[in-house]
């Protein structure tokens, strides 16, 4: 454990190393400052600033286009924070998912959890309209525990909930625990995986993930974490030690190597944010030890 710790806290990718002492070191993030303004002079984060046009977004098509929630993830997963280098950028993704809520296409219950995610990780569940976009999808949660659209659920009120759904919320109820946001129903999400062995249907009959414990259909750059990010919110939430995460604890034993490290999987147009596949990934590590932490809370 401590030699992968010692990797992880290396200077190679200070983004990690700063998660790290704050998320699994439980350090104090303004004995820090140095080396999270390091994290916006990282290549990544340069390349992404670079590329916003003067009103701070991407070139935004219309409002079916999710590369805007893509590049938000990263800032999150980088460890960024609240800043005014973001309110255009940040108000523009409120409105977006406020437009969602009323437009027919109806992607509220997938993209906007991921968006709510990245928003809660970087502090700005602290303002009254984040907080009523996740009071309102936490509201969104059916019968089985998960989610489904809403075009979907009034052709067919009795439908289960889509397993791309309950993903995103599934790690966005996780992002809430951990600033101790309380959200209604949390077991019921929880029971949802629990049951199905978590990444299979409910009758076993079908597997939601490939053979590298990406989910498929999962539209986020974090499909390239797999495993480690999945047990990592189980455990959050509570259910490290549930039995029924048996098969999927030993699952990401599998992928462990021998000096406790974890390779990056799965394809993403996104490759460079989080590494290339097939290379030990420091990422994928942070989110294992993670989920060890919370399960033994």
């Amino acid at each position: 454990m401590s030699n992968v710790l010692d990797w992880l806290l290396e200077d190679e990718n200070p983004a990690v190393k700063y998660r790290t002492l704050i998320e699994i070191f439980d350090k104090n993030s303004n004995d820090y400052q140095n080396l999270y303004e390091r994290i916006w002079a990282h290549k990544q984060i340069v390349k992404l600033i670079s590329k916003q046009d003067e009103k701070g977004l991407w070139g935004i098509k219309d409002i079916r286009d999710i590369t805007t929630i893509q590049h938000l993830t990263v800032f999150a997963e980088y460890g960024l924070y609240k800043d005014s280098r973001f309110d255009r950028y940040v108000d523009f993704i409120i409105n977006l998912m406020q437009s969602w809520r009323d437009d027919s296409i109806d992607v509220f219950s997938c993209y906007a959890p991921m968006a709510l995610r990245a928003l809660v990780m970087m502090g700005y569940s602290d303002r009254s309209d984040v907080m009523e976009l996740i009071q309102n999808f936490a509201k969104t949660q059916i019968y089985d525990g998960g989610f489904m659209c809403k075009r979907r659920l009034d052709k067919k009120p009795e439908r289960k909930s889509c397993y791309k759904a309950a993903v995103s919320g599934l790690l966005l109820y996780a992002a809430c625990k951990r600033k101790n946001i309380s959200l209604p129903n949390t077991d019921n999400l929880v029971n949802y995986f629990i049951k199905r062995g978590v990444f299979y249907s409910t009758d076993k009959t079908h597997v939601f993930i490939d053979q590298h414990g990406v989910p498929k259909g999962f539209p986020s750059i974090l499909m390239k974490i797999g495993i480690p990010l999945f047990i990592s919110a189980l455990s959050i939430l509570g259910a490290g030690n549930n039995p029924g995460l048996q098969e999927v604890w030993a699952m990401m034993k599998e992928k462990e190597d021998e000096n406790g490290r974890f390779k990056q999987e799965g394809a993403s147009a996104q490759v460079g944010f989080l590494g290339k596949d097939g290379h030990e990934n420091r990422w994928s590590t942070f989110y294992a030890l993670l989920a060890e932490k919370y399960r033994t809370v």
